[in-house]
Parts: structure tokens; sequence; C-alpha cells
């Protein structure tokens, strides 16, 4: 028969069996049998990598395209100021990047720099998205040339157009000397849209752009439309067409 301090003994040794059972079924569970997600810093399920593609939102860089500069170009707008737009072609359908750093850089006729314009954009799941600065200090040079370029590789996720306030543009009317444009903005969503984004660019009858301006509306109610205005002073001559981008959130 044991004694009272062998049996003591066998209980804390039990115990302390059982708790370890118990550890070891816990780590068992969590390292080895949890379900894959796309935050586990593993590749696993159906990911193309790690955390990205497959059932993930977060994108592989295999499987996207860097975006494409299809022109940028500044605007004379005041004695010591400028705008500047670019075209951002996005070829990764039903994806969007957000704060996307990149740079604005002129350059007078000399090739000489003149001033770096530094920024963060969200891209849009567009196919053509235009950045806008409505106003860049660059002295009293003259630009000649201007550059843009992301300072980094975006990261895309997959965004569903459902989830994507549908706000459309319509009634656009632009002056004759270039000096004002206006439209409607229609959103026939249930949802109210607010700090929605929207870009208007002039082009001239060779296609370049002239004119460039960004403005913010506050809210576009539900079921409801408002007014956009966007103007130019002095006017901007020989305009043929105007193009208005709606930048949606995500």
């Amino acid at each position: 028969m044991l004694s009272w301090s062998a049996r003591r003994k066998m209980l804390y040794m039990g115990v302390a069996g059982a708790l370890a059972l118990v550890a070891l079924i816990f780590i068992w569970e969590y390292f080895f049998t949890a379900p894959p997600t796309c935050f586990d810093g593993k590749k696993d399920g159906n990911e193309l990598g790690v955390d990205c593609g497959g059932s993930c939102a977060l994108l592989c860089p295999s499987q996207t395209r860097d975006p494409l500069v299809l022109w940028a170009r500044a605007f004379p707008n005041g004695p010591s100021t400028a705008a500047a737009a670019a075209y951002i072609e996005n070829d990764n359908v039903n994806a969007a990047a957000k704060q996307v750093p990149y740079s604005f850089r002129f350059y007078d006729a000399d090739n000489n720099l003149i001033i770096e314009h530094d920024g963060v954009a969200d891209l849009p799941p567009l196919q053509t998205i235009p950045i806008v600065e409505p106003v860049v200090d660059v002295g009293n040079r003259v630009v000649a040339r201007t550059l843009f370029a992301f300072s980094q590789p975006p990261v895309w996720y997959t965004v569903m157009p459902t989830s994507i306030p549908l706000v459309t543009v319509s009634n656009q009317e632009l002056a004759t000397d270039g000096s004002r444009l206006t439209a409607k903005l229609n959103n026939g969503t249930i949802d109210d849209v607010h700090n929605l984004a929207v870009v208007a660019v002039l082009f001239d009858a060779d296609n370049i752009a002239r004119a460039a301006s960004k403005s913010v509306i506050p809210v576009v109610s539900h079921q409801s439309s408002t007014d956009v205005v966007f103007t130019w002073s002095p006017g901007v001559p020989n305009i043929v067409r105007a193009e208005i981008t709606v930048l949606p959130s995500f």
C-alpha cells in the first residue's frame, strides 16, 4: 500500500501530466490544425504566395502589372504657380492601391530641375487614373518639361465592383472660351457618398492636355444629383473636349 506522500506525489505528477497534455493539444491545434488565413505569415490554403493571391484580397506581385504613366504636364495658373497632372494606366482589373507615394519633377528649357513636388495618391480600380496637383509653386521660372513617377511600387488589393459607390457624370457643358466646365454628379445608390474627388482635364484638337483641376465634393446624397463646377481664369483657348473622372473611395 502506497504511503500518503507517495500518493500525493503521484497526484501532483498526474496533474502536471494532464496540464502538459492540454498544452500539447493546444499547440497542435494552434500551429498544425488551425485553418489558414490571409494574415498568418505563411503560404497555405489556396494562396499563391505568403498571404497573397487565391482567396486573399492582397495580390501577389506576380499577379499584377506596374502602372504606366501615359503623360505628365504642367499648366501655368498664376504668376508663380502651376497645376500639374498625369494620366496613369492601371491594367490590373478590379484592383486598387492605397496611399502610393509619387513625385512630379519640373524642368526648365535647359533641362535644369526647378522643383520636385511629392504627394500620395489612392489608385482606384479604374483603367485610367488622373493625378492632379492644383497648385505647385514654381517661382519665376517657366516649366518646359514635367516628369511623374511613383516613389514606391503600389501594393495592389482586389476590390469588388459592388463595393465601389457608383456615381455617374451627366449634363457636361464646357464654355466656348475654356473658362468654365459644369456637370452633374448622379448618385443612384441608397447610400450617401462623402468626400468624392472629381478631376477635370481639358484637351485641344491634337489631344494634348491644356488644363486640369480637381474638386472634392463633401457629399452626394443618395438617389440625388449634385452640381460640380471647374473654372480657369483666364480661359483656355482652342479646347475641343473635356474629361471628367470620378475617383471613387474604396
